[in-house]
């Protein structure tokens, strides 16, 4: 029998973990630019009411 080592990677499964990998990366940056946006518009919208409050 052939150990693990001896016989190579597997390429197959390489490929998926990196794919996987990449979503993941690609998931995590859209949430951030996305509660970027957020916050900014809370932070917009805070302002225009605390501006409404103040006349």
């Amino acid at each position: 029998m052939e150990s693990a080592v001896a016989s190579g990677i597997d390429w197959g499964a390489a490929a998926l973990f990196m794919l996987i990998g990449l979503a993941l990366l690609w998931g995590f940056v859209f949430f951030l630019r996305q509660n970027r946006k957020d916050y900014e518009s809370l932070q917009q919208t805070l302002a225009s009411e605390e501006d409404e409050a103040n006349e």
